[in-house]
């Protein structure tokens, strides 16, 4: 019978695993922020590491199997409700740099309008 340690670390590489795809493809479908997709790979690579290094994983074995299945079903809560925020910011974030783009070009059309009206303005005043 396969013990609770071995399906706790095993579980932990195949969700950092899983972790680190889907940071990549939310990042790459511009759905996450860099900032936000090198975070979340970290802690992808951080759960790898810690099912995979024997020194980070002693504390498996004593754990009990509904121990484990609490873990899991909490963390898989965690983390989705984690990724719909960080998607979330990422979106806002990515909506206020638009917005700024497009603040900064009505900016400068509203300068060259002025110096159009006070062109105007001076040849009204010369004739």
């Amino acid at each position: 019978m396969i013990s609770t340690a071995i399906i706790m670390k095993t579980g932990l590489i195949i969700i950092g695993v899983i972790i680190m795809a889907l940071s990549f493809v939310l990042h790459a479908k511009r759905k996450l922020t860099v900032n936000l997709a090198v975070v979340w790979e970290f802690l992808g690579f951080a759960l790898i590491l810690t099912g995979a290094v024997p020194a980070f994983s002693s504390w498996c074995h004593l754990l009990a199997k509904g121990t484990v299945i609490a873990m899991f079903v909490i963390g898989a809560i965690a983390l989705w409700g984690s990724y719909i925020l960080c998607i979330l910011i990422s979106n806002l974030s990515m909506k206020n740099q638009e917005l700024a783009m497009q603040v900064s070009l009505l900016n400068q059309e509203n300068e060259m309008m002025l110096r159009e009206l006070k062109e105007m303005r001076k040849k009204d005043h010369k004739e």
